[in-house]
């Protein structure tokens, strides 16, 4: 008897769920980690007179060489350390095709992005996870035990969705007793102003990813890069696709690194709004906010997350219901915004608190 085309998928594929999102209707996006203000105008339409001016029927350059000298330069790194992608999930994919062996033991603080184990699982990866500690701060002792039989360690440093950060003094620590691949996503570098590129100079088996899609404002084109030892960045290049980056993306990511000191306004202005959030939430009762490094805030309530999360919807508020995760059954996030924004959130989320305690 033959076999459907569904039975000749791993059943460790099938076994998991897909990184997906509901569509919802709302007045505010708070769910996703976006930045709330979008590439100036100006520097938009300097994207569009290029695009306008340049051959759409030819390829992009197999290798932008201007952008990669302007993320050496603004990562102090080496241009022929550094690789690109669509948004640092390709990276991470190509990272893992060439570091990552069919049956490879991933450890994965958890929880954190789902993304990571997704892709592993599908590359035939076991994942080891290790639990976050009660107050959701890294168990860095744990992640040291777990790495001495491992391939490959991912850390989101700051974590999504707990905001935390990893000592580097304790990466370092990681770094000097395994020569597993230690991966460190700094998707969120902008907002807690801490990195670990420099370690990479000692440790050869350190990577570093980034993205645009939070603090640059350009989720909407989808660009991240990798740092990483030359020697190493030359293989898993191996793994990228050709002409991976469209040239409009390209231009896109040139012309904000040119005008990185514009949106360096917008993210002390983030940072500044995070930290007032952080504390407005703290006097609405029974809410409990967790301190973080990034652009948005954990916090959780006695009440069922979807309750929360509806009530929100109600007032034209989308947050993230991240209850699915590991040890967050009671658990939302919301994504730092504007001053107005977060003022309706704080607003909002009072209201539903009171409403979901009378019902009790």
């Amino acid at each position: 008897m033959t076999k459907s085309i569904i039975e000749r998928i791993q059943p460790a594929v099938r076994n998991i769920s897909p990184y997906t999102l509901h569509e919802y209707e709302y007045e505010v996006k708070i769910n996703q980690n976006e930045n709330p203000y979008d590439v100036p105008a100006d520097i938009k339409q300097d994207i569009l007179d290029y695009a306008l001016d340049r051959s759409w029927s030819r390829y992009p350059p197999f290798v932008p060489t201007r952008l990669h000298e302007l993320l050496a330069d603004y990562a102090d790194w080496s241009p022929d350390g550094i690789i690109t992608g669509n948004g640092s999930n390709e990276i991470i994919q190509a990272v893992m095709a060439v570091l990552l062996p069919e049956g490879g033991r991933l450890v994965l603080p958890t929880p954190t992005f789902t993304v990571y184990k997704l892709i592993a699982t599908i590359m035939g990866g076991i994942v080891d996870h290790v639990p976050l500690t009660p107050d959701y701060q890294f168990d860095c002792d744990a992640v040291e035990r777990a790495a001495r039989n491992a391939d490959m360690v991912i850390i989101c440093s700051p974590n999504n969705p707990t905001g935390a950060l990893y000592s580097p003094d304790r990466l370092e620590r990681l770094l000097e007793m395994t020569d597993a691949a230690v991966i460190v996503d700094e998707a969120y570098y902008e907002f807690s102003r801490e990195t670990v590129i420099p370690l990479i100079r000692r440790y050869d088996n350190l990577i570093v990813f980034r993205t645009f899609s939070k603090a640059f404002s350009l989720a909407g084109l989808r660009f991240g890069y990798g740092v990483m030892a030359p020697v190493l960045a030359a293989e898993v290049k191996k793994a990228a696709l050709p002409y991976n980056l469209n040239f409009i993306t390209t231009a896109a990511a040139e012309k904000l690194l040119e005008n990185r000191d514009r949106l360096a306004v917008y993210i002390d202005e983030l940072i500044k709004s995070r930290d007032k959030l952080f504390k407005d939430l703290q006097f609405i009762e029974g809410v409990t906010v967790y301190p973080s490094r990034s652009n948005f805030l954990l916090f959780e309530t006695p009440y069922t997350p979807k309750d929360v999360f509806d009530g929100l919807l109600e007032d034209g508020l989308l947050v993230r219901d991240v209850s699915s995760y590991p040890m967050l059954e009671q658990a939302l996030r919301v994504s730092v915004s504007t001053p107005k924004d977060n003022a309706r959130f704080v607003t909002a989320l009072t209201r539903v608190m009171n409403d979901l305690s009378q019902r009790r």
